[in-house]
């Protein structure tokens, strides 16, 4: 087995179909526990994640022989598969395609994760762009 040193931290959001409010209140804490599940069983780290009903936020680590994209997908169609086949829903579940990807220096790992802990109060209060300002 290779002996390797990383730190890969990336922050990840994606959005429903459309941007259509699919992930009500009801059923976000079922899709969130189901990511941290999968993140269990594909042996990433998973240190936040949260969102509104049109778009979910992660900050995940994983290892350098495991594909961002590979990730994504799997995480996106796994969770839309257990929506649809395991929640009852009154419509079908789809997320977007696409996705966005960020890497996270180590230093400001716990701010985007705070980030995206908070992130209805930040859209409550209209405060998004707040993470993203430059600091000395």
């Amino acid at each position: 087995m290779p002996k390797y040193y990383t730190e890969l931290y990336y922050h990840l959001v994606w959005a429903t179909w459309r941007r259509y409010p699919f992930m009500i209140p009801d059923i976000q804490t079922p899709i969130y526990r189901y990511l941290n599940y999968q993140c269990r069983k594909n042996d990433f780290h998973l240190y936040a994640v949260n969102g509104i009903e049109d778009h979910i936020h992660v900050v995940i680590s994983l290892k350098p022989t495991v594909c961002i994209s590979e990730t994504i997908k799997q995480l996106k169609g796994s969770s839309a598969h257990f929506c649809n086949n395991r929640l009852s829903l009154d419509h079908i579940f789809k997320w977007q395609q696409g996705y966005g990807a960020l890497t996270i220096d180590k230093r400001a790992l716990p701010k985007v994760v705070s980030y995206v802990k908070n992130q209805k109060q930040h859209h409550k209060n209209n405060h998004l762009h707040s993470f993203f300002e430059i600091q000395d």
